[in-house]
């Protein structure tokens, strides 16, 4: 039947799969939180939780480095360190 030392290695067992949940889901909304903190300061204006007009965001094309050979989008590139290099002039 139940033992003393079963029934309390069983509420341990709840009880750490308890609060690990709760730590789970507390670093889940801390983290969401801070997501939606950057996204207001970065767009300058709160961000909507609906569908409305959602800011664009510009692809660029990627760029193979003449240099290097590293795959670099040209107006956000920085210099690679060669001193050939065509980028971060």
């Amino acid at each position: 039947m139940f033992s003393l030392s079963k029934i309390l290695f069983l509420v341990l067992v709840i009880g750490a799969v308890w609060f690990g949940w709760r730590w789970y889901n507390r670093v889940g909304a801390v983290g969401r939180e801070r997501l939606r903190e950057r996204e207001r300061r970065g767009s300058g204006k709160p961000t909507s939780t609906g569908g409305g007009n959602s800011p664009r965001v510009t692809a660029e094309d990627m760029e193979k480095c003449p240099e290097c050979g590293a795959y670099v989008a040209p107006r956000s590139a920085v210099a690679c360190g060669r001193p050939v290099c065509p980028y971060g002039r």
